[in-house]
């Protein structure tokens, strides 16, 4: 028995750490920092004896095989290993979700109200800028904490509210384990003001063109906040609009060319079609790995620059260059975005608002900005 752990996440938590699974299958677990430092061995390479001579090394201790028998056990018995028993399992949640029909909310009572009147007063609340009507073809929205981010939020959902859409094309990012490049979420949305209908045929007719399922990542979307936070804005505006709910996690300008070709080629009959593309900025300090925090912004408005200007290859390799140095997480997902509005005509961008998140127990920053297109 060699045991693999499979994708899990995993964040610190007092002298402990939180233990999520991504997917939702299993529960969350408070567990000490030397089963994180077991978990670290188990890549499906080590067999039990491998794995007590590794952790004698490097840390001078005998781990008993009984004990490590019983954390495997422990992991097994909760589908945190990646085996024939997660993979039927994994199976089963995805065959059961897509019978069910319907995604439900994840962060309603947390992020934002769950009560439908108390929602409304919510969004009015964001919605309270009177800024001047704006025909955008696409719209760059944070998917920031609503009770962060609300100025930004609802300064782009202010300026086209009284437009009329027939189909949303929604662009999350992948926080939780994705293995396609692209993924759709075919089920309707629930929201505390009411079910926020996708677009069936369009969707099937997108199914058709690739060569993979696009539909195979969809427990990814169980809590995927990128999408859920835009659906309370469209259910309250356009409550009659139908969505196409949908992740771009990875890929090269080539392969996320043709994710934009393929969208495109759906929403050709539309008559107004609005794009979303649901992203943060950077994500700088000692949360995400950097020794210390620091003022993202010098790069934050060049890659705002390119975006505006809808230059959607050099905004990528702006971001390749160093490796996305400042984590800005919309860099395939505004890539597609970019590709697709322009298609549709789009002719230029402008920045709405622009700020950064300090969090400063942890030495952290999160940037985020609104841009709409037309």
């Amino acid at each position: 028995m060699k045991p693999k752990v499979r994708f899990l996440d995993i964040q610190p938590y007092g002298d402990k750490f939180l233990l999520r699974d991504p997917v939702g299958i299993s529960p969350t677990f408070i567990v000490s920092p030397e089963l994180v430092f077991i978990l670290s061995f188990l890549d499906g390479s080590k067999d039990l004896r491998d794995l007590q001579v590794e952790i004698f090394r490097k840390t001078g201790q005998i781990v008993n095989t009984k004990d490590l028998e019983e954390i495997i056990k422990f992991l097994d018995e909760n589908f945190l290993l990646y085996n024939e028993r997660f993979l039927k399992k994994l199976e089963e949640e995805r065959r059961n979700l897509l019978e069910k029909g319907v995604r439900e909310p994840s962060h309603a009572g947390e992020a934002y109200p769950n009560s439908p009147e108390e929602l409304k007063s919510f969004i009015e609340k964001q919605l309270s800028y009177n800024l001047p009507k704006t025909e955008a073809k696409g719209i760059i929205v944070p998917h920031m904490d609503l009770r962060v981010a609300g100025k930004v939020y609802g300064k782009v959902y202010s300026l086209i509210r009284e437009n009329k859409y027939d189909v949303v094309l929604l662009l999350g990012v992948s926080h939780y384990f994705h293995e396609k490049p692209f993924s759709v979420l075919p089920l309707d949305l629930k929201t505390p003001l009411g079910i926020l209908s996708v677009d069936r045929e369009r969707i099937k007719t997108l199914s058709a063109l690739f060569d993979y399922n696009i539909f195979h990542d969809i427990l990814a979307y169980k809590q995927e906040h990128s999408i859920e936070f835009q659906t309370i804005f469209l259910k309250y505006l356009f409550p009659d609009i139908r969505v196409i709910p949908a992740i771009v996690s990875h890929g090269d300008i080539e392969t996320l060319k043709d994710i934009a070709n393929k969208l495109t080629e759906i929403l050709k009959d539309a008559k107004n079609p609005l794009v979303i593309s649901s992203v943060d900025f950077s994500h700088v300090g000692r949360k995400f790995g950097d020794p210390s925090s620091y003022d993202p912004s010098f790069r934050d408005r060049e890659y705002i620059k390119l975006l505006s200007e809808l230059k959607n290859e050099e905004a990528f390799e702006l971001l390749e260059g160093d490796k996305n140095k400042t984590r800005i997480d919309g860099q395939f997902t505004n890539f597609v975005f970019l590709e697709v509005i322009k298609k549709l005509g789009a002719e230029k961008g402008e920045l709405v608002d622009y700020e950064i998140y300090e969090e400063k127990p942890t030495d952290s920053k999160v940037s985020y900005a609104g841009l709409v297109f037309s």
